[in-house]
């Protein structure tokens, strides 16, 4: 099976869970609140590495206690941090809102440092596939280095540059829906919408009830990801990842939970 390689960000959470939103210049007390590991990027790679996978996580965390955990997480998970990047600085952090129905705000604390990094274009193979789970202006060049040596290149939206197969994003991730790839729009509930080639395919989600929706997109597109790295079609990847989305958000934490 192919490697793969996902660049994004490594966060640690703190999620507190509430009855409602306040308005501006309003209380709200929350009934639970909980620290714990995140960011799309490492959710991914966990997801991919606990079903099985060879994977390799390409981000950053800062020298404090936060970094030192994700570290921790994301090597009992069986992932590859020679390309996690140590700079001066906070690691990534992020507030939860979390309200009943599982819906969540999200707030970062910390400046977004990813656009930074060193993306080690050299080790990526023929055949990997690479997932950028944030995009930055800086990465075109990297992505269209790897996409011509033969790696499958995925990324959030915008993502766009021709390297690009696929673009993985929810409806608000959209601008447009470009013309020269794949885009598959997450919808929550509503399911999946597939746009490729001027046809358009919905693919509906599987109910469930939500007690936290954080880490949902990330468990999407780790199953999509996964099922195309064992050679399966298109729509299997899809149903694999609204599965994985499924299994999710029953449950609270921020890092998802698979099933292969």
């Amino acid at each position: 099976m192919a490697d793969f390689w996902i660049i994004g960000p490594i966060a640690w959470d703190l999620a507190l869970y509430v009855d409602h939103i306040p308005p501006s210049g309003h209380f709200v007390q929350a009934s639970e609140s909980v620290e714990r590991p995140g960011g799309t990027g490492a959710n991914v790679a966990v997801a991919l590495s606990r079903a099985g996978g060879r994977v390799h996580m390409v981000g950053y965390i800062g020298d404090d206690a936060a970094g030192r955990n994700m570290t921790t997480t994301l090597t009992e998970a069986g992932v590859n941090v020679d390309h996690v990047q140590l700079l001066p600085g906070h690691t990534s952090s992020v507030v939860l809102l979390i309200e009943p129905d599982g819906e969540r705000t999200i707030i970062g604390i910390h400046p977004d440092l990813l656009h930074t990094i060193t993306i080690p274009v050299n080790e990526v193979s023929p055949g990997d596939i690479v997932y950028f789970a944030a995009w930055h202006a800086p990465f075109t060049a990297p992505a269209q280095t790897m996409a011509a040596a033969g790696a499958l290149v995925t990324s959030v939206p915008p993502g766009t540059t021709p390297a690009m197969r696929y673009l993985i994003g929810s409806r608000n991730d959209f601008t447009t829906i470009p013309e020269d790839a794949t885009a598959i729009v997450t919808e929550g509930a509503g399911g999946v919408t597939v746009h490729s080639s001027g046809q358009r395919t919905h693919y509906p989600a599987i109910p469930t009830t939500a007690v936290d929706v954080t880490g949902a997109g990330d468990a999407f597109a780790a199953g999509f990801l996964w099922e195309l790295a064992q050679g399966g079609p298109l729509a299997e990847g899809v149903k694999l990842g609204l599965s994985w989305a499924a299994t999710t958000v029953q449950t609270k934490a921020s890092m998802p939970r698979t099933t292969s």
